[in-house]
């Protein structure tokens, strides 16, 4: 089973029910560490095939920018279609090939930053791994906590 597929599943150990303080800290690291676990399990290749052919991100950037007719546009109205309905990390995927290819648009950069934030936003509370990446992606100021 491929791993989106697995996290999909939102698996809650019936442990947990009797234990609601211990929720939010296993929610934290679950994702996190099923990814590692499943990483670990399958090896170089994963089930779908991922893995066998590498590809460098500017070659799927090349190929990406095929579909978009050579225009930084298609990239912006896909990430930002995708942005409104709230698959943010699918949106920021879009941007980063579509930066590649078109380096100088500022619609893309200015897109690629609100999603950031708006992903940090998202993880800031229940993902502090996911939202270190994605603050240092934003090249956010993080202050230490005290």
């Amino acid at each position: 089973m491929p791993l989106p597929h697995i996290l999909d599943i939102g698996y809650l150990p019936a442990l947990l029910r009797d234990q609601p303080v211990a929720v939010v800290p296993y929610l934290v690291c679950r994702d996190d560490f099923i990814a590692r676990l499943y990483h670990q399990r399958t090896g170089y290749w994963q089930p779908d095939g991922q893995g066998l052919d590498p590809r460098s991100q500017e070659e799927r950037a090349t190929a990406l920018d095929l579909l978009a007719g050579g225009k930084a546009g298609a990239f912006a109205f896909a990430a930002a279609s995708l942005a409104d309905q709230g698959d943010l990390a699918l949106a920021l995927e879009i941007l980063a090939p579509g930066l590649l290819r078109h380096p100088d648009s500022s619609e893309l950069a200015e897109l690629r930053q609100a999603v950031l934030v708006r992903l940090m936003e998202q993880r800031q509370l229940s993902d502090p791994f996911g939202f270190v990446v994605y603050a240092e992606l934003a090249g956010a100021e993080r202050f230490p906590i005290r």
